[in-house]
């Protein structure tokens, strides 16, 4: 008996969208550490307020879990979305990586501008 490998409907598109939220749990890591340190102009704060409650709870460590846990189920949902409405599973994940993409810059703006 053989068995059929399931594959990704969407590989090209959730690779990127998983390497923009990777890129984004490290930007978020890398303010937050700094600006604890004192090693930026001014205070940065994590401007999710979901987001904040969990770092306020669980620490920068919990922080990085829920933007995982984050990217996995947006990821699911497109995947699931997508066995009926391709089109609909890949916009979801192009909507996602710009936003997502869009956020990194903005982080990495931040970033320079307040290292010290």
């Amino acid at each position: 008996m053989t068995r059929r490998r399931k594959h990704l409907l969407f590989e090209t598109e959730l690779s990127w969208f998983i390497l923009v939220g990777a890129l984004d749990v490290f930007m978020t890591y890398l303010i937050l550490r700094y600006s604890a340190e004192g090693r930026t102009r001014q205070v940065l704060i994590e401007s999710n307020p979901l987001a904040q409650w969990v770092l306020r709870h669980w620490g920068i460590r919990g922080m990085v879990v829920f933007k995982f846990v984050m990217i996995a189920l947006v990821a699911a949902i497109a995947e699931i979305v997508g066995q009926t409405r391709p089109q609909l599973g890949r916009g979801l994940l192009i909507l996602g990586t710009t936003v997502v993409g869009a956020v990194v810059i903005y982080s990495l703006r931040l970033f320079l501008e307040n290292v010290i």
